[in-house]
């Protein structure tokens, strides 16, 4: 099967790059052997993407491959609600009711439908997952805290219990008065690196009732059904 956002020429959303966040110098940084303060957040980041009935967000997307020396910049926004969700960039247009998934390549008029596994730990799989149940999947490092531009951030590392996941890390910025989140970002085992940055993100917004993909609605594609 193959995962959210793959294709020919483009892969992933999510949704990845070198770090900036990792990359600054942090002003005052606290380190605990046990990660209790790392855990206290992520439990309390979780609760809080928990009890969201639905969100919106715009995202600036960058992705760099190991083989190619500039990154590839895009924008895109989402909008989900539950485990549905609609996703538009990087010439993608993925559609999710939570059972089935419909990715839309515009430039090449191809749809390709699969089944969301909806046990997969993957971020790549379940971009919405990273949200909400990665306390179980994931051991937590908390970096520590950092103030940029008037607004403070609290910084996480985590790494996936799982060596057989396709990335070996993630980081996770989050907004410390809202515990909302700022930036994600994955490291791909085999180099690639991406980031999101969450330039907008507004919880328990107004969303589309539906997130079916209507066939109906689009002409001229080639639909390639995975499904089994």
């Amino acid at each position: 099967m193959r995962t959210l956002f793959y294709t020919p020429t483009v892969a992933v959303m999510f949704l990845w790059l070198t770090f900036p966040l990792i990359q600054a110098t942090y002003g005052q940084r606290v380190k605990e052997k046990d990660d209790t303060r790392g855990k206290e957040i992520a439990a309390q980041f979780s609760k809080k993407m928990a009890a969201l009935k639905s969100f919106k967000a715009t995202m600036g997307l960058e992705v760099k491959y190991q083989q190619v020396k500039t990154p590839r910049v895009y924008n895109a926004t989402i909008e989900a609600r539950g485990n549905q969700y609609y996703f538009s960039g990087m010439g993608l247009e993925v559609h999710s009711d939570g059972k089935t998934r419909w990715q839309h390549v515009t430039a090449t008029k191809e749809l390709t439908i699969t089944a969301v596994d909806s046990t997969s730990t993957s971020p790549l799989e379940n971009p919405l997952r990273i949200f909400s149940t990665y306390q179980n999947d994931f051991k937590i490092q908390f970096l520590g805290e950092r103030t940029e531009a008037g607004q403070t951030f609290y910084d996480l590392s985590l790494y996936p219990y799982d060596i057989n996941q396709s990335y070996s890390q993630i980081h996770l910025a989050i907004h410390k008065q809202s515990l909302l989140p700022a930036k994600l970002s994955y490291f791909g085992r085999d180099g690639s690196r991406y980031v999101v940055d969450f330039k907008s993100f507004e919880p328990n917004a107004k969303v589309r009732t539906q997130f079916v993909l209507d066939l109906k609605q689009l002409k001229g594609v080639t639909v390639t059904d995975l499904r089994e």
